[in-house]
Formats: structure tokens, C-alpha cells, sequence
């Protein structure tokens, strides 16, 4: 008995430590997501403020959501591969349609809803308020 407990205490310092590493694999794919999706929506409102289209800009978009799809794919390879495809789109968006993008699911806001969900898969609440 004694032998059994020993070995169930030497094997708790490697499940903690793979415990750490998917939480720490899972933090950088949803940080990396998390900046694409900043970024993106920081373009977009530049757009919307008269600024004018920036081939630099989409070009640094397409590697931020190109990067993103990496370590997203170990926890979410629907979106991981949303976000390579949203990563062509940057490569040149005037190719795409509405319909090509929806049905890619590449609209901002359903990689936001997708982003959301793995971040807090629990949360029903509002997730922005009128006027903030």
C-alpha cells in the first residue's frame, strides 16, 4: 500500500506540470487570436474614420491571423482554420464576397463570438454595452 501512495505522489509534480503546459498553450492561442482580432477591428475603425486603405496594414493582418490558426489548432481546429482563411482574405480582401466570407465564417464578429466562447464558455452575459 505504501508503494502505491508513493507512486501516486510522484506522478502529481508531471500532471501538474502538463497541467501548466496546456494552460499555458491554450493562454498563447487566445492571445494570439485576441490580438489579430484588435488589430483587425483597430483597422476597421480606422477605415471608418475616413483613413485611407493600407496594403502594410492587411499585410501585417494576414501574418497576425496566419499566426493565430498555429496554437489555436491544438484547442480549436474549426477556428483555428477560420483564422488561416481569414489570413488569405487579408492576402487581398477586394477578392472576396459577402457570401464568400459568411460562408467561410470569417465575418469579424463570428471569430469574436468564436474567440468569446473559448475564453468563457460559461458567460451568458452582455458582451458590450451601448455607449462604452
Amino acid at each position: 500500500m505504501q508503494w502505491v501512495v508513493e507512486r501516486l505522489i510522484s506522478l502529481l509534480g508531471p500532471i501538474a506540470t502538463m497541467a501548466k503546459e496546456k494552460r499555458d498553450l491554450q493562454d498563447n492561442a487566445l492571445r494570439s487570436i485576441s490580438h489579430a482580432l484588435q488589430e483587425t477591428k483597430l483597422y476597421y475603425r480606422d477605415l471608418g474614420l475616413g483613413k485611407e486603405r493600407s496594403r502594410d496594414i492587411e499585410s501585417q493582418l494576414a501574418k497576425y491571423w496566419a499566426a493565430a490558426a498555429i496554437p489555436l489548432r491544438h484547442i480549436d481546429q474549426e477556428l483555428a482554420m477560420n483564422c488561416e482563411n481569414k489570413a488569405e482574405y487579408w492576402l487581398s480582401p477586394e477578392t472576396f464576397s459577402e457570401e464568400d466570407i459568411k460562408q467561410m465564417g470569417i465575418k469579424l464578429t463570428d471569430l469574436s463570438a468564436a474567440y468569446r466562447k473559448l475564453v468563457a464558455p460559461k458567460f451568458t452575459g452582455p458582451t458590450r454595452r451601448a455607449g462604452a
